[in-house]
């Protein structure tokens, strides 16, 4: 059951994010950027509220809730912060066109929904590493897909002489495309340590019901990985990249938030 004061908090988050989104549509029809400072005196209190709500909803008496819902509006959390705090040091602020929206769908769905789910009850240490590991490997090669996006439009722009606002606010192509592998091996980094992890505590693959997201989050860390070495050695760029970072984002979404749906919507249980 969401307190009324959860519920409040969520709302006056999500609508936050919607208005920053609405801040940075304006900038785009002015064909100028969106002023930062009304961005971040959006998206700050959106974060921390955003930030009381994961807490209030995830933390119960009988272990930690993190269904279908609240794992992704978490994911979303993490992407924010990640992107709020690099946006200083890098022109990565363009995504949170596609980030701020879902982090204000991810909050009115965790508030509106319901998933039966098994409380995590046992905290023990590779645990704890395995699940903080997994959100913020996901939420990073999250961020590599929605740039994957981003680069794709820009090409395609480019190659047929094209151009309109977004694309002409966007960074150069090669600065795209060096931000995109850089997250690509943050993500494949951070995704190789909590695979690791999850492996000390794992015991019966079946039993646990594991097994389907164990073989897709494996095979997306093929995908990611065969790209990286692609890119190394034979020089994958392009739509190449556009390509397989959409197919390793595709089978590690599934691994996850579509066993998650499966188990606990579908099943109920």
């Amino acid at each position: 059951m969401v307190s009324t004061v959860t519920a409040v908090a969520g709302m006056i988050a999500a609508t936050g994010y919607a208005a920053s989104t609405a801040v940075q549509l304006s900038g785009l029809k002015r064909n100028a950027e969106p002023d930062a400072r009304v961005l971040w005196w959006l998206l700050f209190p959106s974060l921390a509220l955003h930030g009381f709500v994961l807490f209030a909803l995830i933390g119960t008496s009988a272990g930690l809730n993190l269904n279908l819902f609240t794992s992704a509006s978490l994911v979303a959390w993490v992407m924010v912060c990640f992107l709020l705090f690099a946006s200083l040091r890098a022109a990565i602020h363009n995504l949170l066109l596609l980030v701020a929206p879902l982090a204000a769908i991810s909050i009115v769905l965790e508030l509106s929904f319901d998933a039966a789910y098994q409380p995590i009850t046992s905290l023990e240490q590779p645990l704890i590493w395995h699940i903080l590991l997994s959100i913020v490997a996901y939420s990073i090669l999250f961020m590599a897909a929605c740039q994957s996006l981003l680069l794709a439009l820009l090409e395609d722009r480019l190659r047929r002489k094209q151009a309109f606002t977004l694309v002409r606010l966007l960074p150069p192509l090669q600065t795209m495309e060096n931000l995109l592998f850089s997250l690509l091996q943050s993500g494949v980094a951070i995704l190789t340590l909590a695979i690791l992890t999850g492996f000390v505590f794992l015991q019966d693959l079946f039993a646990q019901r594991v097994v389907h997201h164990t073989v897709l989050t494996i095979a997306s860390w093929l995908v990611f990985t065969t790209l990286l070495i692609g890119h190394h050695f034979f020089g994958w760029r392009g739509s190449t990249a556009v390509r397989w970072t959409l197919i390793g984002f595709t089978l590690l979404l599934l691994g996850y938030f579509g066993s998650k749906f499966v188990i606990e919507i579908l099943l109920g249980n």
